[in-house]
């Protein structure tokens, strides 16, 4: 007999476990395979781009800050928050405000993000189970809304790190759960869309809230002493008095595909006015779509904060880390604009999804929960190319049905293979929606202490195992 083993049902034969392995081994290989293919890709598209657009946009007043010494004067009503000062002044102070080099600076802020963000769900969900997160690598690193945020050098990508870090902390010990607001706040003040999350931290952990609250007043009162009021303790004020015109120019934006955007999209039938941006919308309607769009975006908040109510005093792994991605998905559905590229906060989600699916928790999903999964999945995360992703859309013969071939917003249109055209026509905001259904149905199962009431035995997922042994429960 083998030092350390005794016979017993929880050893099983040597013989079967080396079996085990080896069938495991051709599965690591082709796992690690994709992984290598999918970080080869997401590299070179990561030094594939250089100057990005948005740098003329939010970048300007810190720019006029360095080299005035005098308080922002003015931003812009879309400005990003005191985050994205500070962390972009050492670079503005020391290396200038050419475009290409900010733009290197960014993009080493954002890889350590990303792989960070990375390694929080794997450590939280996979940290035992090395074909588990071969498999995450592949759909994280796969994700088109990551490759366009890290190629544009997008926050979001900042935010990506935040977001799971809160996931991180909250569905950890006591301890961390504490400091969970801690990030969100850092990710609010980078934009101001995850304070949705913040919301819903008050109800479910008024004290973590209560923390997220504090470091975000520590943040507006650095923003306010060094660079003034506007990026101080007057920036909510400020962005939100001109939320009104925001909230009008974003419900008609081609590319937003919330529950605002997906509702006046519908309206309008996908149709553009000739060669503009404007929908085919008679002016009567817009007071109405505006009341429907504000009911549905505000049904979906109550129910996430009627969930967090109800929800006080649940410590399951499953149930917090449901509840917090039924959070990211109804920020992304109610936010007053929601492009492709925000959905990179999507990824924590997939990795949730993936660990409750392919441990059959809180109970072995039916196949029409998979579908439904792998379908939102699919939608939001995209995967393949974009140009592959249009073709087996027919986006370029919906352009033609829509009468929006001939719009030079889509630029070539005969292929439809442009996120802008994949975005147009609401496929995000359809992976959002199914993503949220699927959340919804885990919920309500997890509403219970004990899923077994449901009659259904825990079963792992598939007939197969990933690995030799039982991952340790995170």
């Amino acid at each position: 007999m083998r030092p350390g083993l005794s016979p017993g049902l929880n050893n099983p034969p040597v013989g079967s476990l080396t079996f085990s392995v080896a069938r495991t081994r051709p599965l690591t290989a082709t796992l690690g395979g994709l992984c290598l293919l999918a970080l080869g890709r997401f590299l070179v598209t990561a030094f594939s781009y250089q100057h990005p657009a948005w740098f003329d946009e939010e970048l300007n007043p810190l720019i006029s800050f360095v080299r005035q010494g005098q308080p922002v004067a003015s931003i812009d009503q879309r400005q990003y928050g005191v985050v994205v000062f500070l962390v972009f002044e050492p670079a503005v102070r020391l290396l200038g405000s050419n475009g290409d080099v900010l733009a290197s600076y960014a993009l080493a802020v954002a890889l350590p993000c990303v792989v960070g963000a990375f390694a929080l769900v794997v450590a939280r969900y996979f940290r035992n189970d090395l074909n588990r997160a071969l498999l995450l690598a592949v759909v994280w690193f796969s994700a088109v809304p990551l490759l366009y945020d890290v190629a544009q050098r997008i926050v979001d990508a900042w935010q990506l790190f935040f977001i799971s870090l809160a996931l991180f902390l909250f569905t950890g010990s006591p301890r961390l759960r504490r400091l969970a607001g801690v990030p969100l706040a850092a990710a609010t003040l980078t934009k101001l869309l995850p304070a949705v999350l913040l919301v819903y931290l008050l109800v479910r952990c008024w004290r973590s809230g209560l923390v997220g609250l504090a470091a975000i007043g520590v943040l507006l009162g650095i923003g306010q002493l060094v660079y003034g009021p506007l990026v101080g303790f007057g920036y909510p004020l400020t962005v939100l008095a001109s939320g009104g015109d925001a909230v009008r120019r974003w419900s008609t934006h081609f590319e937003n595909n919330s529950v605002r955007g997906l509702v006046y999209k519908a309206a309008a039938g996908f149709r553009l006015e000739g060669d503009s941006t404007s929908y085919q919308l008679p002016p009567e309607w817009l007071p109405v779509l505006n009341v429907l769009a504000y009911l549905l975006a505000g049904g979906l908040l109550a129910y996430l904060l009627l969930v967090a109510w109800r929800s006080r005093g649940r410590q399951g792994l499953a149930r917090r880390s449901v509840e917090f991605s039924l959070a990211i998905v109804t920020m992304l559905l109610i936010s007053p604009h929601t492009a492709l590229d925000y959905t990179i906060a999507m990824l924590p989600v997939f990795g949730v999804g993936l660990y409750l699916a392919l441990r059959g928790e809180p109970v072995r999903w039916p196949t029409r929960l998979l579908i439904v999964g792998g379908l939102a999945a699919l939608l939001v995360g995209v995967f393949l190319p974009m140009n592959v992703m249009g073709r087996l859309l027919l986006l370029g013969p919906l352009l033609d049905l829509t009468h929006n071939a001939q719009n030079p917003l889509f630029g070539d249109a005969p292929a439809g293979v442009g996120i802008g055209v994949y975005d147009f026509f609401g496929f995000p905001g359809l992976g959002l929606l199914l993503a949220w259904a699927v959340l919804f149905r885990l919920e309500r199962l997890t509403a219970s202490e004990h899923a077994s009431i449901q009659g259904v035995a825990r079963q792992p997922l598939l007939p197969w195992r990933l690995d030799a042994e039982h991952a340790a429960e995170p």
